[in-house]
């Protein structure tokens, strides 16, 4: 199964009305949905805008009912590597270029120009951070601008609101932390305190002198969302008996997985960016095959593009991954094309619409010549497999890969 990132996407006039993805040159993955079966697939439900780790988190066999209790915070935290302990919060962060004034500190980026090299020392100042009242605080770096906090302590809650305004609601101002039930009040409180501190130690830290030198946008702060803590919802993969691997850059999904207890394949070479090595991605596949009934490859690249405005780079992105494909391909395996969610590339935002999505199974449908698809969502409005939900579509998936024969 390979889940790419903010996949689905909504037409650009730049583009001559296409989507990215209709817009770009994909032989292989017309010929996989011309000899299989496309359709639209809404990761939740209709209606239902998913994020990263609720859309990815479907599709990796996570429960629809246990959906809304996955938070990204404890999930970021098990990508790095950090174990929660009981009464622990993690939350997921952006390193966020932060200016301040009357008003409170304005965020002038989100990601702090997706900041990639020294964030490790950036977060080194936060070290076992003490908040008062027996509360520490800990900044753990993940990949570009992406961290996790986690605060440890007594007394604390995770339901406390996100400071991050989002993509949607910007240009704003870094939201205060509230509380949302009568015992958060301290989480909270801790919270903005973090903050306050976070932007007087980032603002004059040297690797943020360093990138001002340098023309970039300095990492002058910390916003928050997605508190929660430690939870491993249960999955369908596993209860179907079967063993599942897989091959991300992407911190989120590597805690995803280790959430639902996947081996996860991770290198150097897989990041959450364009840079990211897609041939080896797929070797990696296939070298997990042997001792995996269902390997997943997630690519992150298609989301970030959407979010930056990119449509023209998005659809070269996707040719790539279109031609990296073509081992799968070659390899005579059951291939999924799969999404977490759209991403708007006119707005930069998530939308609730569907994703495009195909199964090809070798083998099991006979060529069609003389019908050529072109896949993607105006193709999948009208496919040949219905509108459905991730969790439908992966349980057609895990029949399929019960019913197989042998080898």
């Amino acid at each position: 199964m390979v889940i790419l990132d903010g996949l689905g996407d909504l037409p650009v006039a730049g583009l001559g009305g296409k989507t990215p993805l209709e817009f770009a040159a994909t032989p292989v993955l017309d010929r996989l949905a011309g000899l299989g079966r496309y359709g639209l697939v809404d990761p939740i439900g209709r209606g239902v805008m998913p994020n990263t780790h609720s859309g990815c988190g479907v599709l990796l066999g996570v429960l629809p009912g246990d959906v809304g209790r996955l938070k990204r915070g404890p999930i970021e935290a098990s990508g790095a590597g950090c174990s929660l302990q009981p009464g622990d919060i993690a939350l997921r962060c952006n390193f966020a270029t932060l200016e301040s004034d009357a008003e409170g500190l304005r965020i002038t980026d989100r990601r702090a120009g997706r900041i990639e090299e020294h964030t490790a020392e950036l977060a080194a100042s936060f070290s076992h951070m003490d908040l008062g009242d027996s509360v520490s605080a800990q900044l753990h770096p993940t990949d570009q601008h992406r961290c996790v906090l986690v605060l440890s302590g007594p007394g604390l809650s995770a339901q406390v609101s996100d400071t991050d305004p989002g993509d949607h609601a910007m240009p704003a101002y870094v939201g205060r932390c509230q509380p949302l039930s009568d015992e958060a009040g301290k989480t909270a409180d801790k919270i903005n305190l973090f903050i306050d501190r976070a932007h007087d130690l980032l603002s004059v830290h040297p690797v943020n002198r360093l990138r001002v030198h340098e023309g970039k946008l300095p990492a002058t702060g910390i916003i928050t969302r997605g508190a929660g803590e430690e939870f491993r919802p249960e999955n369908l993969v596993r209860q179907n008996g079967l063993k599942a691997a897989v091959v991300a850059g992407c911190n989120t999904v590597i805690g995803l997985a280790r959430k639902v207890g996947f081996e996860t394949r991770t290198d150097a070479r897989f990041t959450a960016a364009a840079d990211t090595d897609l041939q080896a991605k797929m070797t990696a596949v296939l070298e997990l095959f042997g001792q995996h009934d269902l390997v997943y490859v997630h690519v992150k690249a298609p989301d970030l593009f959407s979010h930056d405005r990119q449509p023209e780079n998005k659809s070269r992105f996707l040719e790539c991954v279109d031609e990296a494909l073509e081992v799968l391909d070659q390899a005579g395996v059951m291939i999924v094309i799969a999404a977490d969610h759209t991403t708007d590339s006119n707005s930069g935002s998530h939308t609730d619409d569907p994703i495009p999505a195909l199964f090809y199974q070798p083998g099991r449908v006979a060529e069609r010549p003389g019908q050529p698809v072109n896949f993607g969502e105006s193709l999948c409005a009208g496919g040949n497999m219905p509108r459905q939900t991730s969790n439908s579509l992966l349980l057609t998936v895990l029949q399929a890969i019960k019913s197989a024969p042998a080898d």
